[in-house]
């Protein structure tokens, strides 16, 4: 469902006038969208967000790779900083890797380093392009693939035809128990409703998205695929 479409099931909900076109460019630029649009596009966006944070949507799991060089103990993740990280692993040699405090780090970098194939990993702030940077340990030594499968979250919608990653329903009915409440005309009567609905919404989304992940969670997952794999 698209940007447009979700801000339009909001204020049908809301009994308000739709917008019927789509815009150009960024929604707060737009002068043929209302301020009361403009506002429940924000809401769109808030609702997006927390409803991102709640679940490791599978639509939101990327892999994002780095090729390591000999020498080099720190690099960058074309992911941005808002990630969550659900496995490391260095593809070349299989092996997976496993986080490490910076205190960790420090202990094993200083006085001495050491070269080799990396162990470890541990974040270490940002670069100038607001990506995350990771540092290895040990420091690495050859050419490798390492892959860290992370979810990321979709950026904040801005334009009309922008599709939405995650499932809509509990969005809108996110956006609409917010925009109920910013409005505060009903006594709490409509917004408890809408919020019930948002809440039942979200329950039934994260439980079809988790059938799909179910073993992430089941402790005998190991043994299971050994059998399996025979």
């Amino acid at each position: 469902m698209t940007y447009r479409e979700l801000i339009n099931e909001v204020l049908i909900r809301l009994r308000e006038a739709t917008i019927p076109t789509d815009w150009s460019g960024n929604i707060n630029d737009s002068a043929t969208v209302s301020d009361y649009q403009k506002l429940i596009g924000s809401l769109i966006n808030d609702s997006k967000r927390n409803i991102e944070t709640y679940h490791d949507w599978l639509v939101l799991r990327t892999p994002v790779s780095v090729t390591t060089v000999n020498g080099t103990r720190s690099y960058s993740l074309s992911s941005g900083q808002e990630i969550k990280v659900l496995d490391v692993v260095n593809r070349t040699t299989g092996r997976r890797l496993q986080q490490a405090s910076k205190q960790y780090m420090n202990d094993h970098i200083y006085p001495t380093e050491t070269d080799g194939e990396p162990l470890y990993y541990a974040f270490n702030g940002v670069d100038s392009s607001n990506n995350l940077k990771v540092d290895f340990e040990p420091k690495p030594n050859t050419a490798d693939t390492i892959t860290f499968d992370v979810v990321k979250y979709q950026d904040t919608l801005t334009t009309a035809s922008t599709e939405l990653s995650i499932p809509a329903q509990p969005v809108i009915l996110g956006a609409w128990a917010r925009a109920i409440a910013e409005r505060g005309e009903d006594g709490g009567l409509q917004e408890g409703i809408a919020a019930d609905e948002f809440k039942e919404a979200l329950r039934q989304a994260i439980i079809i998205d988790g059938g799909n992940t179910q073993f992430e969670s089941d402790f005998f997952v190991t043994e299971t695929h050994r059998n399996w794999n025979g």
